[in-house]
């Protein structure tokens, strides 16, 4: 019992809680067993370091920020109504002011963009989802210094945006 509830009450618990009610992604000990670490089965939770910490929810933004232990690296979890014009939403993903391109890669309804933003690595992934309803978004940030710590955390939760774009949906959407 004494276990149960210091699994229930970890921050990594918590956290993969909070993203599994954002995204719609399934949350349970049943699933956490089935699934375990790998994000192809077990979604975007499967891929976060269990000392991350879930930031408290901004006012005028809808997504979830998590940030590394030490506070110097940051990852966002959101979503956006997808609207008419597909390249125009790419286009704001693709480019913010003071960033340096060193990765740019489209599909017909996906994109990833990173590079440098002063002495920090910048990543940002979005994918259309929910019968291109709406857009499932995850951004990095963290020091160009420490990129080979941070490689294999990004690739995973890249993977996982990809393997479960249409998680949190609903069931009438989830198969198309």
């Amino acid at each position: 019992m004494r276990l149960a509830l210091a699994v229930l009450l970890s921050p990594a618990f918590l956290l993969a809680e909070s993203l599994s009610l954002l995204l719609g992604l399934p949350l349970d000990t049943a699933h956490a067993r089935q699934h375990g670490t790998n994000p192809a089965t077990g979604g975007i939770q499967s891929a976060l370091p269990a000392d991350w910490k879930l930031l408290p929810p901004e006012p005028d933004w809808t997504g979830k920020r998590l940030t590394s232990p030490d506070g110097r690296a940051w990852l966002a979890v959101y979503e956006a109504r997808a609207q008419s014009s597909i390249p125009a939403y790419m286009d704001t993903i693709a480019r913010a002011g003071g960033e340096k391109i060193t990765y740019l890669k489209r599909g017909s309804t996906w994109i990833v963009t990173s590079g440098f933003k002063g002495d920090r690595i910048f990543y940002r992934k979005a994918m259309l989802a929910c019968a291109n309803t709406r857009w499932h978004n995850i951004a990095f940030e963290y020091p160009a210094a420490e990129k080979r710590h941070y490689d294999a955390f990004v690739t995973r939760t890249s993977r996982a945006l990809a393997a479960h774009r249409n998680d949190g949906c609903g069931r009438d959407m989830a198969g198309r």
